[in-house]
């Protein structure tokens, strides 16, 4: 856990606004209000009219994605029409908004925002609600496209859900695609020995993050080549001024944001109630990252305080196997094991495939299955423990020298050509000196003996690293005050034994809050709330869109689910308990695609 004073770190660093009155806030401000955000509709228009009648020009142009003027599109456009695309749910809506590119200069161009509405029902619209579900990576559209009305379900039916791809990614123009992990320790993983004292263990991480730094440097350079400037507008403080700009096109100046934000959505969702204070309706973030060490700390240090609860799964994944026993758990062999004996059992395997990794010639993609991705199926699962039944299968026949499960299942879960997060997170980045190979992995080892077993794997499924090599600097870069009043608290959810996203950064954004927030806890393992159903989470949530109802300090919500579900038990539920079941595990479908 950090400091105290670590949360109080820094002001937002940016360009000096143009002079021409187009600054989105001022100089000195910490915080966009309402009062000090450009009314873009009415100083670009000023703007653009003198460029206009010193250009003699009769029609008003913006510049597009290209920088060429452009009549197609203009600042503050917006487009709807209903949703054909496979598996868009009847009603919903696809669109798209026209935002600058550069709040702090018009003359940049545009960006188009994709996005997704499924409208609110009834006479009784209270207004619209953001959904993001995390990555950075993860396009949002679809939330509301594929699956409004399971959302809808979760925190209220007066609300239009509207999804949005962020710059950079799914089909929002300019987008992020010039990376590459085929073929490289970012494929393969980070095997580590059993022994992590041995030199030649960490002689060998060494040698890959050598390797990996390589890669950063090169991935990078491509997308300097290929993207260019355009790469400077796709951090998260940009996306959060979207919101703003966004919520003003469909509700009104005044309206206030709503949000629901899932693992990086909760980063964008500390970022937009820190910007705009003033501006905050209901918003709820769920399966938290620390957003401040997100922006200031170098990313190869960020594990030591987010896996403080990635064991915790672990082991609850292997006590949940040995109370179900070997019917239902391939994992477990007899009756009479505990997890402890079952853990081991895969640690020894996991040992084994360091020294001699294991041939798999009837996967999808032929390979080898080393430790590093074998640790790394494993921790997918944790994050999902609706999949510990068949992760556990699958795993067990590799233990048995069939690997086709598992290598399948990593490659699935790879982003395998494009790392678009790293226009994210390497733009939101407080810049640092480039830290040595040697210095990354002495890190990681400490990570390993005193953290988490996983702590390479999550280099490997999170690949935020290589910033010293980003080649742009963003026109706004967002590092606080973190602590502002908020015009509405923020809602925040966390699971007691959450692999990627623990518990404690729940409690250190409350905590930094203060007033201005409430932490629910729910008690389950999974990445974020969805990952388990809970009726008694959803209907706080509920209460809270509805009028601002904050659950009790200190409420634990059970789940109304298990990962080993039994065959004998029978639950009654009431036809609205049965509705949020059905909608959480619809929405975690299309969040997480389990």
């Amino acid at each position: 856990m950090t400091s105290p004073d670590y949360y109080n770190w820094g002001v937002p660093q940016r360009e000096k606004p143009l002079q021409t009155g187009l600054a989105l806030h001022d100089t000195e401000g910490q915080q966009s209000s309402n009062s000090a955000r450009t009314k873009w509709f009415g100083r670009a228009a000023m703007l653009i009219g003198l460029c206009l009648a010193c250009s003699t020009l009769l029609k008003r142009h913006f510049y597009g994605f290209s920088g060429t003027p452009s009549d197609e599109y203009r600042v503050g456009d917006m487009k709807w029409w209903s949703c054909t695309e496979p598996g868009s749910a009847p009603g919903a809506e696809c669109g798209y908004a026209i935002v600058p590119l550069d709040y702090f200069n018009a003359s940049a161009g545009v960006a188009k925002i994709a996005l997704g509405r499924y409208k609110a029902k009834g006479p009784s619209r209270k207004g619209s609600v953001f959904l993001n579900p995390g990555g950075p990576g993860g396009a949002g559209k679809r939330l509301a496209s594929a699956s409004g009305a399971s959302f809808q379900r979760l925190v209220g039916e007066e609300y239009d859900m509207i999804g949005f791809d962020p710059r950079g990614i799914g089909e929002t123009d300019p987008d992020a695609h010039s990376a590459f992990i085929a073929n490289t320790v970012l494929e393969r993983g980070y095997d580590v020995g059993p022994n992590l004292t041995d030199p030649a263990n960490r002689n060998h991480l060494i040698q890959l993050q050598r390797d990996a730094d390589a890669l950063w440097q090169t991935q990078f350079e491509i997308c300097a080549e290929t993207m260019g400037d355009t790469l400077r507008y796709m951090g998260t403080s940009t996306v959060a001024r979207d919101i703003d700009f966004i919520t003003s096109l469909l509700d009104g100046e005044d309206a206030l944001i709503n949000y629901y934000g899932l693992s990086y959505g909760t980063v964008i969702g500390q970022y937009l109630v820190n910007m705009f204070p003033d501006r905050v309706g209901r918003v709820v973030i769920d399966g938290v990252v620390d957003a401040i060490a997100w922006a200031t700390l170098p990313s190869y240090k960020w594990e030591r305080y987010w896996q403080t609860s990635t064991d915790v799964a672990y082991e609850m994944f292997m006590d949940d196997c040995a109370k179900v026993g070997p019917s239902q758990c391939a994992l477990a062999k007899n009756n009479h094991e505990t997890g402890a004996d079952i853990l081991r059992r895969v640690e020894s395997f996991l040992a084994d495939l360091y020294y001699k990794p294991l041939a798999v010639p009837k996967a999808t993609v032929p390979g080898i299955l080393t430790n590093g991705r074998a640790r790394l199926f494993l921790l997918g699962a944790l994050e999902s423990p609706p999949s510990w039944p068949s992760a556990a299968q699958a795993f067990d026949q590799a233990m048995q020298g069939d690997g086709t499960d598992v290598l399948n299942g990593v490659r699935d879960a790879q982003y395998l050509n494009d790392l678009e997060r790293s226009a994210v997170s390497c733009n939101d980045n407080k810049p640092f000196p480039a830290p040595t190979p040697e210095e990354v992995i002495d890190e990681q080892l400490y990570v390993l003996e005193h953290v988490s077993r996983f702590g390479l794997a999550v280099v490997v499924s999170e690949p935020d690293a290589g910033c010293q090599f980003w080649p742009v600097t963003p026109p706004e870069r967002f590092l606080g005050p973190w602590n502002h009043t908020l015009r509405n608290p923020m809602l925040i959810i966390s699971n007691t034994a959450d692999p990627a996203t623990p518990i404690a950064n729940g409690k250190l954004v409350q905590e930094t809050l203060g007033n201005s927030s409430r932490l629910l806890v729910q008690d389950s393992p999974g990445h974020c709330s969805l990952a388990l159903p809970s009726i008694c989470t959803v209907k706080a949530m509920r209460a809270f869109f509805a009028d601002g109802t904050l659950p009790k300090e200190g409420t634990i919500c059970p789940v109304d689910a298990s990962p080993f579900p039994l065959h004998d038990a029978v639950h009654v539920y009431s036809e609205e308990d049965a509705e949020i079941l059905e909608s959480v595990r619809h929405a975690a479908e299309v969040v997480f695609g389990h």
